[in-house]
């Protein structure tokens, strides 16, 4: 299995930085002093399920002080969780965590209707879940690069389209987890993964849930991949004035935007996002 690597000796460095006790440190994560002393002088090793605690409790990312060398198995996710076999149960709602034990062990697939929510109680999405199943039954899939959008600046856009497009009120988390799963043909999302990105507590997230996302509320992909202010206020604008006619074609109006302002507003947009990407990006010939 590929667990994290631990060294105590980086364990008991971030401790001393912190100039936290071992007693306090062990008080923290509910053992006892002589145990992350062990931990420490490499005596023994904490159970996987237990570092994402310890590395909160120094206040330092997971992956910086116990990396992973290899892609994450369906055990690790759940270890990264922070779980046990048998805390499973409650998210399965099963009286025994029999299924999950056998898909770790690569004997037997989950059932179908543990995903959702397996995926969920591990932080990731299904398809990830799915690519960590196969590496339980020993099959080679390598993690996709990961997007440089962060959570805040998602939930930062996603605030943005509620309050400038969606006059104060996005589509519930359930509705927009439905229509970008509908539209990217694959369950990527899930209502408890949309509040997450929604409150900004989902770090990380990748270009396939940040695809099914702009799929979900109509907008290009590049305003959830952007850092660049500019596109996302280009992406907010277009969008409002699109909602202005629907809204005109609801109460009688015009059917669509005439000819005259869709050209007008292609024109603005092509010179605009010309002008953003630079000289190279063949928008302005």
């Amino acid at each position: 299995m590929p667990e994290r690597t631990f060294d105590g000796r980086e364990l008991r460095n971030r401790r001393v930085l912190l100039r936290q006790s071992q007693s306090g440190l062990g008080a923290v994560l509910g053992v006892g002093t002589n145990a992350v002393s062990r931990w420490e002088t490499g005596q023994a090793t904490p159970p996987p399920e237990r570092l994402p605690g310890i590395a909160a409790a120094l206040d330092v990312a997971l992956d910086d002080l116990f990396p992973r060398l290899e892609p994450p198995n369906l055990a690790d996710l759940r270890c990264d969780a922070g779980m046990t076999q048998a805390d499973t149960v409650a998210v399965t709602k099963t009286r025994s965590p029999m299924s999950v034990r056998a898909a770790e062990r690569g004997k037997r697939p989950l059932p179908d209707t543990f995903h959702e929510a397996l995926a969920a109680a591990y932080g990731v999405t299904v398809p990830e879940l799915l690519a960590a199943q196969k590496r339980s039954f020993g099959h080679i899939v390598p993690v996709r690069a990961p997007t440089r959008a962060s959570a805040a600046s998602v939930a930062h856009k996603l605030a943005h389209l509620r309050d400038d497009v969606f006059q104060g009120a996005l589509p519930s988390d359930a509705e927009i987890a439905a229509e970008g799963n509908r539209k990217a043909v694959e369950p990527v999302l899930t209502e408890a993964l949309v509040e997450a990105l929604r409150l900004g507590t989902y770090a990380g997230p990748s270009d396939e849930i940040l695809n099914a996302l702009a799929l979900a509320l109509d907008v290009p992909s590049v305003f959830f991949h952007s850092p660049d202010p500019q596109i996302e206020q280009l992406v907010v604008s277009t969008r409002a004035v699109r909602n202005s006619f629907t809204v005109e074609a609801a109460r009688g109006g015009e059917h669509e935007i005439p000819a005259a302002a869709r050209a007008e507003l292609l024109d603005f947009i092509s010179s605009t996002m010309a002008e953003i990407l630079g000289p190279d990006s063949g928008l302005s010939e």
